[in-house]
């Protein structure tokens, strides 16, 4: 695998791409929190999935509506930093050092790395081949804490009190989870030739996908809605559904 000479985010760098994805003010849209996570599942998978299809998932665009960015100078500089924050993923993965898990502080007795479980097990449903298997595995406690951590199975999970040590297992069981699911989809043998992919090429071809704009201009959270009721976006369309 030949990976970019110099694969590591500098803090700037990493602040900087979190500003960008935290200004995409779509309601469904990934922090970077929730990149790091979906990056990782689409890293460990053996299913190539292509940038057209994850970038809409990162900025909360439907599929058919394309991928949207301010501008192209905008769009170029965003696509650089998530190919470089990809790619940055895949060295930690192949040196075999732990990749720990970009997430956000959390207050005292909640529990971190949700938005991160919730981008992996996005990344699973987008790239689903082989991982019912590796989840059914009762060998697999630290990968079976993500789903969890996502909302899926238990809905009660944890009923003990979250202790600073609680939050600390957490993170260490999404990080070895991650550095599982890698390992064994990297021993196992593809279906065949086309299943076998350069995850580092897939990485440049971020940077090649063609850019879409907006049909019609950004609607902002604090604008009116465009459906013409006369209240903000943010409380109207953009509203989840109860």
């Amino acid at each position: 695998m030949n990976l970019p000479s110099s694969t590591a985010l500098s803090p700037d760098e990493i602040d900087r791409l979190a500003e960008r994805l935290d200004a995409n003010d779509h309601p469904d849209a990934l922090s970077l929190e929730g990149v790091d996570g979906l990056f990782c599942a689409l890293i460990a998978s053996p299913s190539q999935v292509p940038p057209g299809a994850y970038l809409p998932v990162i900025l909360g665009e439907p599929p058919e509506g394309g991928v949207a960015f301010a501008d192209e100078e905008d769009a170029q500089a965003t696509m650089s930093l998530l190919m470089k924050y990809w790619n940055s993923i895949i060295a930690d993965a192949e040196r075999e050092s732990v990749h720990l898990p970009y997430v956000y502080e959390v207050a005292p007795g909640e529990l971190p790395g949700r938005e991160w479980a919730y981008g992996f097990m996005t990344g699973v449903d987008l790239a689903p081949d082989g991982w019912g298997e590796l989840f059914d595995d009762e060998d697999e406690n630290d990968l079976f804490v993500i789903p969890l951590m996502a909302g899926d199975g238990d809905p009660e999970w944890p009923q003990e009190p979250v202790t600073p040590d609680l939050q600390d297992d957490v993170l260490k069981s999404m990080a070895v989870g991650f550095a599982r699911a890698y390992r064994h989809f990297r021993r196992r043998p593809p279906a065949d030739a086309a299943a076998a992919y350069d995850r580092a090429v897939d990485a440049r071809a971020v940077a090649e996908v063609e850019t879409f704009r907006r049909s019609d201009p950004k609607v902002g959270r604090n604008d009116l809605c465009p459906c013409g009721s006369g209240r903000k976006f943010k409380k109207c369309c953009a509203s989840p559904a109860p």
